[in-house]
């Protein structure tokens, strides 16, 4: 049925009538498809079958008394809104009268009609909802006691509800024993960053799998792998934590979990871990890398010895490579390959570990069928960082490939390991910010540009502005300040910012002068104003560094501090009790930045205006200097422009004349 329809039974109501009253309902917006009944032995008949949505009875001149019809309805159970037109003034609305009326007026009458049409669709749709409920409960309940695999449903990182399967896999007899307790709580602590990463995956829809390092009740690991979906129990969003059944695993053939030959893990299942680690990352140490292992001269060994002698190569191969790694990961990859996890290792130390591997395979001899031979090993070193990494099959491939690159450059022979280096990446406008920022983070592109700000008053305050560059930047590639656009207009990530705060202060404390005031003016997006870790997370830095907060100002655009003023008013207040400031950046302090100034009374503001107009200068001048703001006068680029702005009276001045951006803190404000 459309929602604009609606069907109705009446009775004592005559054609004219009924005529009548649809014209009101179409009045209202709804076509109303009704019946007339006039005998007690047609109700039954009509309310079963013709399934109307409500009834409207005119009591005056029904031959259906009003009693028997509501017994009718009783009778036969159904959901019957009744409407009665009455002049008895003791007939009232009740249980089973939705509406009494005693009007004429039938636009009152379609529209008492049209509210209790809609409540009998509520109710409608509720009892179709809570049948839906039910048999999804009914279904988690079936999955939770039969499955064999241990399953637990999650809400904000707390578990709701597990099975008996999942309790026995940490130790609980009882899966009572787990109700209320934070997930975090069964994961070792380094794993819980990827886990937390995985829930938010789960969080946003996407089916999210991962392999970790869990504690048992007796203290003891356990190792699972676990695959995480959305879904619902008791009408709560929550999400279900599947911890398969290795055992069934290893009994599926081509998908079996280990490799026999090696006990390393199988292709198929390496590929799953490496998937885990390229979504998730590797936990708290986010450095490491991935080996790829390649025997030398596989195939001409293969037909020498046969399959049974290049086996016995790889058996030595997999028990020496576990007795130097003994902390990392292995999988048999190929017939000829073993690809290996490391974690906490730096691109150079997994460089060298990887060289010493080679230095020590060549050392070693295996008998074959009374022969004593040697073999030796080609390591493509493919680095984990936290930047985004492709999928598990992809570094496989990209890595198997320079393992192939190491043989052709020593002529077929080998026995040498070489770095990954990607070519550097496009940073298109058109990509995901977070995407641009990790690539250019991980190619060392990005790069903050140093600019001094110099007082024309006697002001013993020296100032360098920070923006963010890119090296090497090419023509149609993004610009530092269009990355910084670009993560202001996802509302909600600081990523860039946190790094420019943490890239700045660094910087600064390697190179601050002593006995200069000097502070830094960073610019950020507005995206801060919602981060409510981010200002304890400063003060802590700002510890750490040993810097007084006052060297640090936060400069943000005064159009984005309009779009936010609310939330730009708290940080404000929050940032001056921490001991540092703000600055802004207006295009027009006379009209459309005005409230902004006014009301954040930024420490300084950076005039982004044309300083060839002088009168129009001077007034946006005055109007940052009557809200108790400092004027910067930007784009100072000759002797010629800065006489004229000594007569307009500026606090600071910045420009090509005084000096360019640069890579270094080296400005002499003692000559400014």
């Amino acid at each position: 049925m459309n929602s604009n329809t609606l069907s109705a039974l009446f009775i004592g109501i005559n054609e004219n009538r009924g005529a009548a009253l649809a014209s009101a309902f179409h009045r209202l917006g709804y076509v109303c498809r009704h019946s007339s009944i006039a005998e007690m032995g047609a109700l039954g008949n009509a309310i079963r079958h013709e399934a109307p949505d409500l009834l409207l009875l005119n009591q005056s001149d029904s031959q259906i008394d009003l009693p028997n019809c509501l017994e009718a309805i009783k009778n036969n159970q159904i959901d019957l809104p009744v409407i009665v037109l009455s002049e008895d003034p003791e007939l009232l609305p009740d249980h089973q009268i939705a509406d009494v009326l005693n009007t004429d007026d039938n636009a009152r009458i379609a529209r008492s009609c049209v509210r209790e049409f809609w409540s009998l669709q509520t109710r409608r749709a509720l009892k179709d909802t809570q049948t839906q409920l039910k048999a999804a409960e009914d279904r988690s309940e079936l999955i939770l006691s039969q499955s064999d695999d241990a399953i637990a449903y999650v809400a904000d990182g707390m578990i709701i509800s597990v099975n008996k399967h999942f309790a026995e896999t940490f130790g609980f007899n009882d899966p009572d024993d787990l109700d209320c307790q934070p997930i975090m709580d069964l994961v070792n602590s380094s794993d819980q960053d990827r886990l937390k990463n995985a829930l938010r995956s789960a969080g946003k829809g996407d089916s999210a799998q991962i392999s970790l390092s869990a504690r048992h009740q007796d203290g003891s690991d356990v190792e699972a792998t676990m695959t995480l979906t959305m879904t619902t129990l008791d009408d709560e969003d929550c999400i279900q934590l599947a911890i398969h059944d290795e055992s069934a695993m290893a009994g599926e053939g081509v998908s079996a979990a280990i490799d026999t030959l090696t006990g390393f893990s199988s292709s198929d299942r390496f590929r799953l871990r490496l998937d885990d680690v390229a979504a998730h990352g590797l936990g708290k140490n986010s450095e490491g890398a991935l080996l790829l292992v390649g025997l030398d001269r596989y195939a001409a060994l293969r037909a020498e010895y046969g399959v049974s002698g290049a086996d016995l190569l790889i058996q030595d191969l997999s028990l020496t490579l576990r007795d130097e790694l003994p902390q990392a990961e292995f999988g048999r990859v190929a017939s000829d390959a073993i690809g290996i996890i490391i974690n906490g290792y730096s691109s150079e130390e997994a460089l060298a570990t990887a060289q010493s591997l080679c230095a020590t395979i060549e050392r070693r001899s295996v008998t074959i069928r009374n022969d004593v031979t040697g073999y030796t090993i080609s390591i493509a070193v493919f680095p984990i960082t936290s930047a985004k990494q492709p999928s598990g099959q992809a570094l496989l491939d990209t890595s198997i490939a320079l393992c192939e690159e190491i043989r052709d450059d020593a002529g077929g022979s080998g026995n040498n390991a070489e770095l990954y280096v990607r070519a550097r990446q496009q940073l298109n406008t058109s990509e995901d910010p977070s995407v641009l920022f990790e690539d250019a983070k991980s190619d060392k592109r990005l790069q903050l540009m140093y600019q001094p700000i110099v007082s024309l008053a006697e002001d013993d305050k020296h100032y360098y502005e920070i923006t963010l560059g890119l090296s090497d930047q090419q023509e149609d590639e993004i610009s530092g300040e269009g990355l910084v656009s670009a993560f202001e207009a996802l509302g909600d990530n600081t990523d860039l910012d946190r790094w420019i705060i943490v890239e700045a202060t660094r910087q600064f404390v390697k190179s601050r002068s002593t006995g200069r005031s000097t502070r830094l003016i960073l610019n950020l997006s507005s995206n801060v104003f919602k981060d409510k870790g981010l200002l304890a997370w400063l003060n802590v830095a700002l510890k750490a560094a040993e810097l007084p907060a006052d060297a640090l100002i936060f400069q943000f655009r005064a159009e984005s501090c309009a779009k936010s003023l609310k939330p730009a008013i708290g940080f404000t207040d929050k940032l001056r009790a921490l001991g540092a400031n703000i600055a802004l950046r207006s295009t027009n302090p006379l009209s459309d930045d005005k409230n902004s100034l006014t009301q954040l009374q930024p420490l300084l503001t950076k005039l982004d205006v044309d300083i060839e107009s002088s009168n129009d200068l001077s007034a946006a001048i005055q109007a940052v200097q009557e809200v108790g703001s400092k004027a910067i006068i930007t784009g100072v680029e000759s002797a010629a422009t800065l006489a004229t702005l000594w007569q307009l009276k500026p606090d600071y001045v910045q420009g090509g004349y005084i000096h360019s951006p640069s890579l270094t803190m080296d400005y002499d404000f003692g000559e400014g």
